[in-house]
């Protein structure tokens, strides 16, 4: 039996292409292969269950699942994040990733317990209105650094 394109449902020849949506790969004509290379793997997955005749379509369903939660994850995230780097009603501007010195200099010790205390990475957002500061670990800005640190990795 021959193969047909997961898209159009085109007869395919002896040498067919596929392109990968959802993780599986799909046999396509090098029309569509054309049209759906450059698209982001949740479009051919849309369009797939939609318009086309999938292999596995199950699978592209759970991907499509899966790729909605974490959007909705990172878009709470990033909501709790505009309302924590709020101030006077309006985002606050990010001015700078910096590394502040931890310890102090001692009479006796010198500067070895600033050595040895080493230094902090922080995130400075100041507030255009009232100029008001706030520090944040630079770690939580990127929404998918959030994620990794509460898989534990």
């Amino acid at each position: 039996m021959a193969e047909q394109c997961a898209f159009c449902g085109k007869k395919l020849g002896l040498f067919n292409d596929s392109l990968v949506c959802g993780n599986i790969s799909q046999p396509v004509c090098q029309d569509c292969r054309k049209k759906y290379q450059d698209a982001p793997q949740a479009l051919r997955c849309r369009d797939l269950l939609e318009k086309g005749s999938p292999v596995e379509p199950e699978l592209l369903r759970a991907f499509l699942e899966r790729e909605q939660k974490e959007l909705d994850e990172i878009n709470a995230e990033q909501e709790r994040l505009g309302k924590l780097m709020s101030c006077c009603g309006q985002p606050m501007t990010p001015v700078s990733v910096s590394e502040f010195q931890l310890g102090r200099q001692g009479f006796f010790t010198g500067d070895w317990p600033n050595i040895i205390a080493g230094a902090m990475e922080l995130a400075v957002f100041q507030c255009e209105q009232c100029g008001q500061v706030k520090f944040m670990n630079p770690k939580f800005i990127d929404p998918r650094a959030i994620k990794q640190n509460l898989r534990g990795g």
